[in-house]
């Protein structure tokens, strides 16, 4: 049984479910949409498979990467220090479902304020207009979201070391990073997957970056567009303008991610708790 606040929180999911799935896309979206479909043409099926296939190599690795990492450690470290506030019992990450709805929409708040802070200071340091800091910009943005997922997936009481805690989250940050009128059929997606019987290994489709995938790389492609654009000597020479771009822009895409992906664990985390899955 669900208590008051988290039935509360259920039916406001739910609305945002809602509006989500009924997000209809505008003329400029739909001519933009068809651009892109018509410029992928230029390049074989097989080639953008192989760019596919390099980008989830590129997300597996860098999650496992960060998942082993000292600063995974610390980071659970602080969040288990934090959750002892509520409950002084919690020694572990599984014990995180013992605090209740609130208390870890507190923690999370405070998660999703410094991932957002993390990406607007990267998105100023890549509008300075140096070759470097722009060249990483995006990967670097990738992982910092990648570990907004793992700290997101901890706070709800799952390590996010098993196969399929690795597919999810990655395909959750997939479906968190495409645009509005994408993002309702990436979260149904989700959902049939969330309904399959919880096991060690993954055993759905292990692809993440598909077509839609493009639509994110061109959309950071026309942001250092226009980075390099004011960061020209030719305009006078404006970092300050070519810095806010950066970092409203990193500010805004990764507020994004963090309101798509907080509220899928949020969402499972109910979800299991009806199943009799959780403590």
């Amino acid at each position: 049984m669900l208590t008051y606040r988290e039935e509360e929180v259920l039916k406001e999911l739910s609305e945002w479910e809602r509006v989500l799935f009924s997000y209809d896309k505008t003329d400029l979206e739909s001519l933009y949409e068809k651009y892109v479909r018509k410029s992928m043409s230029f390049l074989e099926e097989s080639k953008w498979d192989e760019l596919y296939s390099i980008v989830d190599s590129s997300l597996f690795h860098a999650y496992t990467m960060l998942l082993s990492s000292s600063l995974h450690e610390y980071s659970n470290e602080r969040m288990l220090s934090t959750a002892r506030i509520f409950n002084e019992n919690i020694t572990d990450i599984p014990d995180m479902k013992k605090l209740t709805i609130d208390q870890l929409h507190f923690i999370g708040q405070q998660q999703m304020a410094k991932n957002r802070l993390y990406a607007c200071f990267q998105g100023g340091i890549a509008g300075t207009g140096g070759i470097a800091a722009a060249a990483t910009d995006f990967l670097a943005l990738m992982v910092i979201n990648i570990r907004f997922c793992q700290q997101t997936s901890a706070l709800f009481g799952s390590p996010g070391n098993t196969p399929t805690e690795i597919m999810t989250a990655l395909k959750v940050l997939h479906g968190a990073c495409l645009p509005k009128r994408l993002q309702g059929r990436a979260w149904a997606e989700l959902m049939e997957e969330m309904e399959r019987p919880s096991n060690y290994f993954y055993e759905g489709t292990e692809n993440v970056a598909s077509n839609e995938t493009v639509e994110v790389m061109l959309q950071q492609t026309m942001k250092m567009f226009f980075i390099f654009l004011f960061g020209k000597k030719t305009y006078k020479k404006m970092p300050f303008v070519s810095m806010l771009i950066g970092a409203g822009a990193n500010y805004q895409y990764t507020k994004k991610i963090t309101e798509f992906s907080y509220k899928y664990y949020q969402r499972r985390y109910l979800y299991e708790k009806l199943q009799g899955r959780t403590n």
